[in-house]
């Protein structure tokens, strides 16, 4: 059974004139005599009542009518929503996150969902770059955000902004914490090198920069875990994204250093990228004032 079958049987029906429908459908008669015929045929049935001179549905085509309307109703649902998809305005996009840069991305996404109120955002947060970029590359993400990626072939990241980074370290070490080097006792808190190696390894050069070598720490997991044990407890300090930090805390101080520390951040998208939806994103970032800085 074919769509043009379901379409000439309606339009012929609706009309009750083969030449008549003909016309509407632009075509010459014989072929939606034919048409028709065919479909008879398949169907087993006889659609119409060709005794008279108009024509007129049989008990059978009169009850395998709405059958085809509908079936046609949601063809043409079928084709509209391929459509929007092609264009970007409905499916869904699955976006890859990244800890500490909650609030900016969450604007970015609610900037986004006010010019394509028709797509489902999926959002998975994950601390490994590596990781993100890898999903990309399988089909399993569709754009992700990233801090410090590295060049990767097949993926194409476009710079949003750079991310200030801020020192979270025991309270009572916050009067000196602004100098680096006044950290250099303490083991450092981070993320292994695994994880996040543009991350690890800028913030080993601004350590060095300082004049000291960053003594090995506990690997940051979760950040609330590390700044509520072993910084609390005056065990080691970390740095972490401005835009992340939230609440107060009576053991934990948060202290811009004196030469600022800032974490490129980017969108990382396939390439080629063959999804609007991706490069909607892309649009919805650089309208973004969290991007903005």
């Amino acid at each position: 059974m074919e769509v043009r079958q379901l379409r000439y049987f309606v339009v012929v029906a609706e009309i009750g004139h083969f030449g008549r429908a003909a016309e509407r459908l632009h075509i010459v008669q014989p072929a939606v005599s034919k048409q028709i015929a065919g479909l008879e045929r398949e169907l087993g049935l006889t659609l119409f009542d060709r005794s008279r001179r108009t024509i007129r549905l049989t008990a059978d085509g009169e009850a395998f009518l709405p059958h085809a309307r509908r079936a046609l109703q949601a063809i043409d649902r079928a084709a509209r929503a391929a459509a929007d998809l092609a264009a970007g305005t409905t499916g869904i996009l699955r976006v890859g996150g990244s800890h500490g840069l909650g609030r900016r991305i969450e604007e970015i996404l609610t900037e986004f969902r006010g010019t394509h109120p028709g797509v489902t955002i999926h959002l998975t947060t994950t601390s490994s770059t590596p990781g993100k970029l890898a999903a990309i590359l399988a089909g399993d993400l569709d754009a992700a955000f990233v801090t410090a990626p590295p060049s990767t072939d097949g993926i194409v990241v476009h710079h949003l902004w750079d991310e200030p980074l801020l020192l979270a370290v025991p309270a009572g070490r916050a009067a000196t914490a602004a100098d680096l080097v006044a950290l250099a006792d303490l083991p450092l808190a981070r993320s292994v090198r695994e994880e996040d190696p543009g991350g690890f390894d800028l913030i080993t050069d601004v350590c060095r920069a300082a004049g000291f070598v960053p003594r090995p720490g506990p690997a940051v997991v979760n950040v609330q875990d590390v700044l509520a044990g072993p910084v609390a407890a005056g065990d080691c300090w970390t740095l972490l994204p401005s835009g992340g930090i939230r609440g107060d805390s009576v053991a934990v101080a948060f202290v811009e250093p004196s030469r600022p520390v800032r974490l490129p951040v980017a969108l990382a998208l396939p390439h080629p990228n063959e999804r609007p939806l991706a490069a909607g994103l892309l649009t919805a970032t650089k309208a973004t004032p969290a991007v903005a800085m």
